[in-house]
């Protein structure tokens, strides 16, 4: 059996999400608390603004890798995100990114903490996410120090592994200063990796609010001093593309 909970597909782009359970880190303001399925998904779409009132159940249900397979070959696919929680830690995880390859020469991102790596042979993107420079921020929002994490970052920028960088901006917590941190951070290991700033949704019951359009444009102002690849989302972007649920 695998930790995969959920799979969400893009018809448009022929893009699918595989939602993992399980995680190394307690993420403060981890989305999953609000809910465990794709947000992106057309009855999602309101959540990300609502106050939380509820912890999110776990997930029940998994899929096997045969059945995994099976669900996966009625489907066109170029692009695949191993996301979720942490895929990383599922132990089929390099099985499953092996036979995306084979069966339907698929792009494979990882979006992870990095904290501990699986193998990446058949991985041709890492998408990270950086919850914070600063050790002692990290481990109140994380519950884990952040020091194998920035060693595993200079790791695989050593490697060559394609890779990008996301951070949540929470106003008041992860704000301004530490995103400046991360930005430095990264333009030390390597300038040309992109940076998205993204914004905080309520999750779970933290002080914390969502941040406005003009502390993301300034976010993203302070991060430019260092990286030239950066991007602020504000959260209220349109939809491109419908996202369906396949399992």
């Amino acid at each position: 059996m695998t930790n995969i909970y959920h799979i969400s597909y893009t018809p448009e782009t022929k893009e699918i999400s595989l939602f993992f359970w399980g995680c190394n880190f307690n993420c403060l303001g981890c989305l999953c608390k609000k809910e465990t399925h794709n947000f992106l998904l057309s009855e999602h779409l309101h959540l990300p603004f609502e106050e939380p009132t509820v912890i999110a159940d776990s997930p029940e249900q998994f899929i096997s890798f045969e059945d995994l397979i099976k669900t996966l070959d009625k489907l066109e696919i170029k692009k695949v995100l191993l996301e979720g929680q942490e895929a990383s830690l599922d132990p089929l995880y390099p099985q499953i990114t092996q036979a995306l390859h084979k069966r339907y020469s698929s792009y494979n991102t990882l979006c992870s903490n990095i904290y501990s790596l699986p193998s990446l042979k058949d991985t041709d993107e890492i998408a990270i996410g950086l919850k914070a420079v600063t050790d002692s921020i990290h481990k109140e929002y994380t519950g884990k120090s952040n020091r194998q994490v920035l060693a595993n970052f200079i790791s695989l920028n050593q490697a060559g592994l394609k890779s990008s960088v996301a951070s949540v901006f929470i106003p008041g917590f992860i704000d301004i200063a530490e995103t400046e941190n991360i930005a430095e951070f990264i333009a030390q290991v390597n300038k040309d990796i992109p940076y998205h700033i993204l914004p905080y949704f309520k999750s779970g019951f933290n002080p914390w609010r969502h941040p406005t359009h003009e502390e993301m444009e300034a976010a993203e102002k302070t991060a430019r001093k260092h990286l030239g690849k950066v991007h602020s989302w504000k959260g209220d972007e349109e939809m491109k593309y419908e996202v369906v649920k396949i399992f």
